[in-house]
């Protein structure tokens, strides 16, 4: 493997303007799992549809991502992801107002607005991708990702805060927090905006940026959406994070339904959250540089094991505040997947057909997470906290024989 370049300080202005974006999206995403799925279950009057505050927002950034995998492809990445911090915005406003009159209808249509923009604003780790050459292409990943611990951390404490400021004003403590988002996001454009070239043409070009470094592959007639679903590697990786995504989203989507039935506020049901958000993110950068040392297969399988055991610890313990490790476990093991099979697309594509795939393993996840979060109200209305973890945990392991076929000879080369 070529020696590893240094990085050019452009490419890290850059990195860390991606970074701030993600921060932004990390940020927003646990209101739609805590105040979001109190408030989904509030509304509605049924606690087995608390699960449809991420449920939805999955469905709908299925949808979105058909069209921004293609537009990512054609057009560069900055406008898939501008397009997806100002959708973000628009569907919290919504879900603020829904609060506010007391509409579940109009609750729902806050978070299909929301989580159209979910799929394209969580694409910034897509982008890193296209910033690094192989032998440095997981922690560049890693980078971007890990700004995430410091949207999930200051996060739900700047919403916290909201709450604190504006009740006395007038407004309920669940919808002050989601004012929150145009915030955050409004500043993540204007970061995004400033990367001068898009990355997707930085990708093009790589050579320039990194001389010396590996090189990237021949970037003739970009392959069908078929033919690249037929690369191994990148099955491997996309059914991994689809069942993880599964396992880690039907959890954490009832955990704060659970917490708030003993009679924990907003508040402190963000605190839970926020360690969830903290494993997910926190790590991704050593994550990543694990990755390009030991191999993609190995991260994902590790992240198959954490996963599970986050799930079945923090539903056994679902009473209990000893979950805290089991929930900050579960969200590691998803960052371990999201990191390594993040690179492993970016490995087996070029720069043309990277965002295409990546939309369709996004959706292929969102699909799975919303399957599983949907479910998981229904599970846990009628059986229980504890039947929720063990049978997604066992529906993860399936996982298993797909990633444990994948050749990696060399990180980032992949054999028959």
């Amino acid at each position: 493997m070529a020696t590893t370049a240094a990085v050019p300080r452009q490419i890290s202005q850059w990195t860390l303007r991606l970074a701030a974006g993600q921060a932004a999206t990390s940020a927003a995403i646990p209101l739609n799992a805590s105040v979001g799925a109190v408030a989904a279950a509030s509304l509605s009057h049924h606690a087995s549809l608390a699960g449809t505050s991420v449920g939805l927002a999955m469905l709908a950034s299925v949808g979105s991502l058909f069209v921004a995998g293609r537009v990512s492809d054609r057009h560069g990445r900055k406008p898939v992801l501008t397009a997806g911090l100002a959708l973000l915005s628009v569907g919290a406003v919504l879900c603020g107002v829904a609060i506010t009159v007391d509409s579940y209808a109009l609750f729902v249509v806050g978070t299909l607005v929301f989580g159209a923009g979910q799929g394209p604003a969580m694409m910034h780790r897509a982008a890193a991708a296209d910033l690094y050459p192989v032998e440095q292409r997981a922690h560049g990943v890693g980078l971007v990702a890990s700004a995430g611990a410091v949207g999930s951390i200051v996060g739900p404490l700047l919403a916290s805060g909201l709450i604190l400021v504006l009740v006395p004003l007038g407004l309920g403590e669940r919808a002050a927090p989601w004012l929150l988002v145009p915030l955050t996001a409004g500043l993540a454009i204007l970061l995004v905006r400033g990367i001068h070239t898009d990355p997707r043409d930085v990708a093009r070009r790589l050579g320039d940026w990194f001389p010396g470094s590996s090189a990237a592959p021949e970037a003739g007639e970009p392959r069908t959406r078929r033919e690249l679903l037929r690369i191994g590697p990148a099955r491997a990786a996309i059914v991994t994070a689809a069942l993880i995504q599964a396992a880690m989203v039907g959890v954490m989507g009832v955990t704060a339904v659970v917490l708030d039935e003993q009679g924990l506020g907003a508040a402190a049901i963000g605190i839970f959250i926020s360690a969830h958000f903290l494993g997910m993110f926190g790590l991704a950068a050593p994550l990543g540089r694990l990755a390009d040392r030991l191999g993609r297969r190995r991260m994902l399988l590790a992240g198959i094991g954490g996963t599970a055991v986050g799930a079945v610890g923090t539903a056994l313990l679902g009473e209990s505040l000893l979950i805290l490790p089991f929930f900050f476990l579960l969200g590691l093991g998803w960052c371990s997947s999201w990191v390594a099979g993040t690179t492993v697309l970016a490995d087996v594509t070029t720069p043309v057909e990277r965002g295409r795939l990546t939309a369709m393993n996004d959706q292929v996840v969102s699909l799975c997470g919303a399957a599983a979060v949907l479910s998981a109200g229904v599970v846990l209305d009628r059986f229980g906290f504890p039947a929720v973890g063990i049978g997604l945990a066992v529906i993860l392991l399936a996982a298993l024989p797909l990633t444990l076929r994948l050749r990696e000879p060399a990180p980032g080369v992949y054999g028959p």
